[in-house]
């Protein structure tokens, strides 16, 4: 499934959900209100991490950015958890020219660790080495979440982890403007990593708010003050 309202011919935004959501969100929902007042196009469709690799992802979304490159003059990327992972990995790799601003919301910089931290290492052991999928419910949302089993080696083969045993591996300053948006009460992503993120990475904006991980009382001020 897919969403595209195209109400504005000059810029359009991306959006990237989080790991076990889908275009039905709330957040979408206020993207998409946003977008129907001609501030930005808009775009989102499902895109099921779980059932492939990060860098097939990524091949996706630079299809999309290629793709409406040719008919908007500029592109807006926002993310929120792992969405904000996979945006940071395709500015990092892929250096796309066209966008120009990029939106992180409660962004993971170390989805393969916190999935680690959350499962426990020896319940992963066979998934890390690309043997067999891993399954498990996840405690934020009850979902059970069935995981490609290649997910993991894909990730250390690629080097998609943006922070890593305490280290941020991100070049420091990239042509973009990056907005950081992470909540101090935030019991999925820890605010630390947003912390350190923008302590070593150049930033436009980084706000800690009195929130939780889905920035439930925040999110559509945001979106009303920055895009």
């Amino acid at each position: 499934m897919f969403i595209y309202e195209p109400t504005n011919p000059e810029v359009i935004l991306i959006h990237l959900h989080g790991f076990a959501s889908n275009v039905r969100g709330s957040k979408i929902e206020v993207l998409k209100e946003r977008s129907l007042r001609g501030r930005f196009s808009f775009f989102a469709m499902d895109m099921d991490y779980q059932t492939t690799t990060t860098s097939r992802v990524l091949e996706v979304l630079d299809a999309l950015v290629k793709g409406f490159s040719q008919k908007f003059s500029t592109l807006w990327l926002s993310g929120s958890s792992h969405g904000g992972y996979v945006s940071l990995n395709y500015l990092k790799f892929y250096k796309p020219e066209r966008v120009s601003k990029v939106f992180l919301f409660a962004p993971s910089y170390s989805t393969l660790g916190l999935t680690l931290r959350e499962v426990g290492e020896d319940r992963c052991k066979r998934w890390l080495e690309g043997r067999e999928e891993l399954s498990f419910t996840e405690c934020e949302t009850g979902l059970e979440i069935t995981i490609h089993k290649d997910f993991a080696v894909d990730i250390l083969q690629r080097g998609y982890e943006i922070i890593r045993d305490g280290e941020v591996n991100f070049p420091s300053e990239l042509p973009y403007e990056l907005y950081v948006f992470h909540g101090t009460q935030d019991n999925m992503v820890p605010i630390e990593h947003s912390r350190l993120f923008a302590s070593k990475v150049k930033v436009k904006e980084f706000l800690e708010l009195e929130d939780d991980h889905r920035l439930s009382k925040t999110f559509k001020g945001l979106v009303e003050k920055y895009l």
